[in-house]
């Protein structure tokens, strides 16, 4: 990855910086007078020294001892608050980061989550963030710590003897040197390091998703050996930065070893010549130390800046990320405009293509022509009225599904592809369209709360009862009532402890809370029975008239109910009218139906 400039690498952080920053200036003034109690204690060495060697006695040295012993508990205080202070903006600004990251992990939508991994994301969100933490906080103390300790003491031991300053310092140029040339490498492991972690996150989330998956097909060991092969990269990974790390501290080290044995070599022999007096020896030894401290540490400081780079690098992936549709401004102005009891659905030449996987051998075929993505729609042209209850049929792969997501809104289409009413799809406020219309997709996702809380999820200050009347509506009722708890009965994460079907009809029921002018059904019958399903329908159907139905239809009974099917193949359009209509003229339909009443009479049969 080439290297930015700091100051564009950081951007995300500068409005918490400057969120902050009477407590960082003050968390800095802090070490400052930190640094300043420090180097008084080498200075009281030198006058305890001198009067001692002055022949003075015990009494005349209480007083150096208690000002040592005062600035040692000053320094000790000032470090606390310091750290306090610093720390605490540190863990204040994590809390804004991942407080961020999560709302606009909410405002992405669907393009983005289809090329990222969920794994990932989280590793982003937990581990990245607290990297994020250890830089604001702890490295930025370190850093401050060491510009003060430079600042105060260098001058002192300038003005007691700048010959052995120059030459007690001597090897920390190459120190700073080893720095610079080590830092690109630093910053490309702890990269590497973060994301191997958020490739084993994202292995991890995966086997615990799949895990009946998994075991159904008896993999297992398999499944073991994979995530042994992760956790192989994952620690070899840190192994290679370990031993950068490994490399660097020894140097520093051995830097600070030399410098103290040339103050002892060459200091001693001023002291015998006479030229230095042993308290200026003293003083000068203790300054030397407050300096080795801060450099000691240079080595983790690198390793936490460092990584604390690479991980805002990695969020700022997902913080620089834009949803794909984006509603323009101007459609703030529909956003108080009264719903219509019913809405009726135009599409006009809708065209859409999934985007293709990223390729990892891109860079070594950037000569070949890029390949287009085939088309999931092909020129869709639809007139929904207002009321009507429409099917979309099928063979699998058709874009029925994708069809639904685009009036929905959960894919992007050409602004005058879709309207609602008249209105352009994408000039409708968010707010204002998800009151509009709801959609139940194929994957049924509950929240691990009350069945309760999911029913009621889009409307969480509606009464009790609006949930059993949806419940009814769904066919749901009864079984909610036969469950230990009742409607408060705890669903499981992702609604685990439901069967599929009771999941399809949990998940219907909460878009039914919404009451919106336009339902959108995607397959919502495929784990329910034809008892069950007829119920369903039967609560549907008297409604016709009072919303828009729209429904991927995979049952025969919901083709037979519907005011209108629109028959799809390849991604078109190919025929559209009643069921009586096309079982007549259509012999892709007739196939379909014969089909689909196949696989009705073999479920019945289990």
């Amino acid at each position: 990855m080439a290297a930015q400039p700091f100051l564009h690498r950081i951007r995300h952080l500068l409005p918490y910086y400057r969120q902050h920053r009477w407590s960082f200036a003050f968390g800095f003034l802090l070490l400052a007078a930190t640094s300043i109690t420090a180097a008084g204690v080498p200075y009281l060495l030198k006058l305890a020294t001198e009067a001692f060697e002055a022949g003075a006695d015990g009494q005349i040295m209480l007083p150096y001892a208690a000002g040592m012993a005062g600035l040692a508990l000053l320094h000790a205080g000032l470090r606390i608050a310091a750290r306090l202070r610093i720390f605490g903006v540190g863990r204040e600004v994590e809390y804004a980061v991942r407080d961020d990251y999560h709302a606009k992990l909410q405002e992405l939508d669907a393009p983005f989550f289809a090329k990222e991994r969920v794994g990932d994301l989280v590793s982003r969100g937990t581990n990245d963030i607290t990297a994020l933490r250890m830089f604001m906080g702890p490295g930025f103390l370190q850093v401050s710590n060491a510009a003060m300790a430079y600042t105060v003491t260098l001058p002192l031991m300038l003005a007691l003897d700048p010959m052995m300053t120059l030459m007690a310092l001597a090897p920390f140029p190459l120190v700073l040197f080893s720095a610079r040339k080590l830092t690109q490498k630093l910053y490309r492991l702890s990269r590497a390091v973060a994301d191997r972690f958020g490739d084993l996150s994202a292995f991890v989330q995966e086997s615990v998703a799949g895990a009946a998956v998994v075991r159904a097909h008896a993999q297992e060991a398999s499944w073991r050996n994979q995530f042994a092969e992760q956790s192989e990269i994952l620690y070899q990974s840190h192994l290679e930065h370990a031993r950068l790390q490994g490399l660097f501290q020894p140097m520093v080290m051995f830097s600070g070893g030399v410098g103290g044995w040339i103050i002892l070599a060459y200091g001693g022999h001023r002291v015998a010549a006479g030229t230095l007096t042993i308290g200026d020896f003293v003083a000068f030894t203790g300054y030397l130390v407050l300096l080795i401290q801060p450099t000691v540490g240079l080595g983790w400081i690198l390793t936490v800046m460092q990584r604390g780079l690479a991980a805002i690098d990695r969020i700022s992936l997902v913080l620089n990320s834009h949803p794909t549709i984006l509603p323009p401004q101007s459609a703030q102005s529909h956003k108080d405009a009264p719903l219509p009891k019913q809405a009726a659905i135009s599409v006009r030449a809708l065209n859409f293509a999934y985007p293709s996987a990223p390729n990892k051998d891109a860079d070594a075929q950037s000569d070949a022509a890029p390949i287009d993505p085939p088309h999931a729609l092909r020129e869709i042209n639809l007139e929904i009225p207002a009321g009507a209850f429409v099917g979309l049929a099928g063979r699998v792969g058709s874009g029925k599904s994708t069809l639904l997501k685009c009036m929905a809104r959960l894919l992007p289409s050409a602004r005058d592809a879709i309207a609602i009413d008249g209105s352009p799809l994408l000039d409708i406020p968010e707010a204002r369209l998800r009151k509009l219309l709801t959609m139940t997709p194929q994957e049924s996702f509950l929240f691990s709360k009350s069945v309760r809380e999911n029913l009621l999820y889009g409307a969480p200050g509606a009464r009790e009862e609006l949930a059993w009347r949806v419940a009814e509506e769904a066919a749901f009722d009864d079984e909610i009532r036969q469950f230990p708890d009742g409607i408060e009965s705890l669903v499981g994460e992702r609604g685990i402890t439901l069967s599929g079907g009771q999941r399809q009809r949990a998940a219907l029921a909460r878009a039914l809370v919404m009451d919106a002018p336009i339902l959108l059904l995607d397959d919502v019958f495929s784990s329910v029975d034809a008892h069950t399903e007829e119920l369903i329908l039967n609560k549907l159907q008297e409604q016709a008239g009072q919303r828009t139905i729209v429904m991927v239809c995979q049952r025969v009974a919901a083709l037979h109910r519907a005011d209108v099917i629109h028959l799809m193949e390849h991604g078109r359009i190919v025929d559209s009218g009643p069921h009586s209509e096309l079982m007549a003229r259509s012999a892709l339909y007739r196939d379909l139906h014969l089909q689909l009443e196949r696989v009705e009479a073999l479920e019945a049969l289990r």
